[in-house]
């Protein structure tokens, strides 16, 4: 009985003393492995003497509260720069609230460097929250960096009349200056400028010095006459070491135009009261898109009359026109002169008219009762004359 009362006080102590070790541990030591995150995708690179390394770093917060974290290069080896970048700007804190915040560490490698493996640490704190981060240098003199060539957008979308811009970032990781010519592969029609950034001139080449970077705007026009789709546009940067390509994607959602006119062009008609005249219309999509259930109407004087032999056209393809029979007919009672009939085309996308000057001019038939008339006159005073003059 004796023994097994010791053995449950030591138990009990044991018990104690784990719990008093558990929470004795500082909160803050879990809270930095929930709370707060710096890290990279590439933790370890491999690397030339005198190379400038660039890497994304992103810094994560866990917690409710956003927090204002420092930022500090802990370990650098000797004769090497290295400093943190957000937005272009170098910086020595950042504000993580629920989102990420992403920056970007650049590191100078000396160019007399030995080979071998060197660490860099940067260290983000807030409070007594922190994190580091451990990044990884192998420094070869006998590998080969190769360039980068990016674009802000791939894909840009827009009408068939827009003037498209992309940016390329042309990066130069080699250890001696490069020249890189710019070249592009498009369809007949289409135009391709490249633009320097720094001076806005157009350029066929830019010059970029060891491991640094360029940018480049691409200005790309289609072709008046385009039709709605995607269209992807080859681009090569080639120095005398190396040639970089990436892909741009223009959609063209088209646009939508239509005319109205005649098969000669001539807007004009001549015809007699009353009587009922033919005149051909021309509808012509002059978009790059295809127009789909075409309405006609007609605007016309006061007592006239215009009929289509059809007033809906299903459908017009880009580039091309249908025609339709008009028929314009004058009230009988319509003096000789020149009027206005207005023939419009439109669907929900769209629409267009043209006048149509109409001559109405007096009926034939009129003018041989007219001259009638008068014979009758005449020869009526000669009867006259003849039977009573004589008197």
């Amino acid at each position: 009985m004796h023994t097994q009362n010791i053995k449950f006080v030591k138990t009990l102590i044991a018990f104690v003393m784990v719990s008093l070790l558990v929470f004795s541990i500082p909160a803050n030591n879990a809270l930095a492995a929930d709370g707060l995150t710096i890290y990279t995708t590439y933790p370890s690179i491999a690397a030339k003497p005198g190379e400038n390394v660039q890497t994304d770093i992103i810094l994560s917060n866990k917690t409710d509260q956003g927090m204002t974290v420092d930022l500090e290069i802990e370990s650098l080896p000797q004769g090497w720069e290295a400093y943190l970048e957000g937005d272009g700007r170098i910086i020595e804190k950042a504000y993580v609230a629920e989102e990420d915040v992403e920056m970007s560490l650049t590191v100078q490698i000396p160019a007399e460097v030995e080979e071998g493996k060197y660490t860099v640490i940067i260290n983000a704190v807030s409070g007594e929250i922190s994190d580091r981060l451990v990044m990884e240098y192998d420094i070869k003199s006998d590998i080969e960096n190769k360039g980068s060539l990016t674009a802000n957008y791939t894909e840009l979308t827009g009408s068939s009349d827009t003037s498209f811009s992309f940016e390329l970032e042309i990066k130069n990781n080699k250890s001696e200056a490069q020249t890189y010519s710019l070249t592009a592969q498009v369809e007949r029609g289409w135009q391709v400028n490249f633009i320097a950034k720094s001076d806005r001139k157009q350029i066929a080449s830019i010059p970029i010095e060891a491991n640094q970077s360029a940018e480049v705007e691409v200005e790309v026009t289609p072709p008046a006459n385009v039709t709605a789709g995607e269209y992807v546009i080859p681009v090569t940067v080639a120095s005398k070491n190396e040639t970089l390509v990436t892909e741009l994607k223009v959609i063209i959602t088209g646009n939508y135009g239509m005319e109205v006119t005649t098969p000669s062009g001539r807007l004009n008609a001549e015809t007699i009261a009353g009587r009922r005249q033919a005149v051909d219309i021309l509808i012509q999509n002059t978009g790059s898109t295809e127009l789909q259930g075409i309405k006609l109407k007609s605007e016309q004087p006061s007592g006239w009359n215009v009929e289509f032999e059809q007033d809906i056209i299903d459908a017009i393809a880009p580039g091309e026109s249908a025609t339709i029979r008009a028929y314009i007919q004058p009230e009988d009672k319509a003096l000789a002169g020149d009027y206005v009939v207005s023939i419009s085309a439109e669907t929900p996308e769209v629409k267009n008219s043209a006048e149509l000057r109409v001559m109405v001019k007096t009926s034939t038939l009129w003018g041989i009762v007219g001259v009638l008339v008068i014979l009758l006159l005449v020869a009526g005073l000669y009867w006259v004359f003849q039977k009573y003059g004589r008197r």
